[in-house]
């Protein structure tokens, strides 16, 4: 049937079911108007009815009976026989006559009024990807409707209750989600439906032990270095001993040295008068080095013997 706003003039083709014989609630998609739609049948019945009752409103006014004639004067009136009263008397009308002259006065009943018939507006194909988009979202709402009716499997020997019910919002909720998220990944190319990737296969056990031939070449490597090492070891030694010899040798030639000057001291200044002020400081200085020498020595000898007396007091005590 077709359904036409009554403010917009906008037409739309529904199912004849979607109007129930009492009529329904409809609202203008196209204005945002709203208003109360009957049956077509129903529509026509009360627009006959309407047009038969506004006929008749319509219809010229019975006109008013005449009054009646006043009686004239008579001087007397005459005596009235009971014969004369029952023939002046009126007779009643018979009903069925009264009611076949009402029908026949009456106007004729309009003829029903048949709708012409209505062309099909035409209809806008939909968009494959659309249908297709359409199509998968009722699959997975029946799906969904499905699983809800279904009981769940339990096991009673475990002992265990038995889940509660989703709530039907949070399953509705979770659906239109899950519709969501789908057409979003159709929009980026990626297909929903596809299986997940495999998880990575764990590395063998080849791999995860190091190379032993790498391991052989670094050892090899390092041989030289480590007999390197060994070597400058066994070296060391004696670079010390031979640098340990030439400085104690060259300290002795130096005190050597110093004790011929400080013996040939008098000679040196017959031979080289020159310096005999140096040598003559030199030998004051070699004497001042032996009298404190010998200061040292003898204090340590009283402080020895002293001790040594201490202990043998102690000891003879």
């Amino acid at each position: 049937m077709r359904l036409i706003c009554p403010n917009c003039d906008a037409e739309y083709e529904v199912e004849e079911s979607a109007i129930p014989d009492t009529g329904r609630d409809v609202q203008c998609s196209n204005c945002g108007h709203a208003w109360f739609q009957l049956p077509p049948e129903i529509e026509l019945a009360l627009e006959q009815e309407e047009e038969l009752f506004g006929q008749v409103a319509e219809a010229d006014p019975a006109p008013a009976p005449a009054p009646p004639p006043a009686p004239s004067p008579v001087a007397e009136a005459a005596p009235v026989t009971a014969s004369a009263a029952a023939s002046a008397a009126p007779q009643p009308a018979d009903p069925e006559a009264v009611l076949a002259a009402a029908a026949r006065s009456a106007p004729p009943a309009p003829a029903p009024q048949t709708a012409p018939p209505m062309a099909e507006l035409p209809r806008r194909p939909l968009d494959d990807s659309l249908m297709a988009i359409l199509r998968e979202e009722a699959e997975r709402e029946a799906a969904a409707r499905r699983i809800e009716g279904s009981a769940i499997e339990t096991q009673p020997d475990l002992g265990l209750a038995a889940p509660p019910a989703a709530a039907p919002s949070a399953t509705a909720a979770g659906s239109g989600l899950a519709g969501a998220a789908r057409r979003i990944a159709q929009m980026q190319g990626i297909d929903p439906d596809a299986p997940p990737p495999a998880p990575p296969r764990p590395a063998a056990r080849r791999d995860l032990l190091p190379d032993i031939e790498e391991i052989n070449s670094s050892l090899k490597g390092s041989e030289l270095p480590v007999a390197d090492l060994s070597e400058d070891r066994s070296q060391t030694p004696a670079a010390e001993a031979r640098g340990f010899r030439s400085g104690f040798a060259l300290a002795l030639m130096v005190a050597v040295l110093l004790l011929a000057a400080y013996v040939a001291a008098p000679l040196i200044k017959a031979q080289i008068p020159a310096l005999a002020g140096g040598m003559d400081a030199y030998v004051s200085g070699v004497d001042g080095l032996r009298l404190w020498l010998d200061g040292m020595m003898r204090a340590a000898t009283d402080m020895v013997r002293g001790l040594t007396a201490a202990d043998a007091g102690v000891a003879g005590g």
